[in-house]
């Protein structure tokens, strides 16, 4: 079950990202939550998984734009791209 959760919030997280970057489209603790977990994830699996540690730098850049420290268009869309990629390649069922 969790195989499949972490993904789908992975896609979630990006979809609030960019949406936020673009358009304003969601309040500082919706960011700031998907900043978290995402930082948290990568904590989480760092030791193992290179991926982690870069989820991790995703989860500080999204912290930084729920502050509105700093938001670039094109390091989110490069966010966005690496957890969708990431995301869409963990739901396909490998046999």
């Amino acid at each position: 079950m969790i195989l499949y959760l972490l993904p789908i919030l992975d896609i979630i997280t990006a979809i609030v990202l960019m949406l936020h970057v673009k358009f304003g489209a969601f309040s500082f603790p919706v960011v700031l939550v998907h900043g978290i977990y995402l930082s948290f994830k990568g904590a989480l699996f760092a030791k193992s998984d290179f991926a982690s540690k870069i989820d991790m730098l995703c989860g500080i850049y999204i912290i930084l734009v729920a502050f509105g420290l700093f938001a670039n268009a094109t390091i989110a869309l490069i966010i966005v791209i690496w957890l969708m990629q990431k995301a869409v390649l963990a739901l396909i069922p490998i046999r």
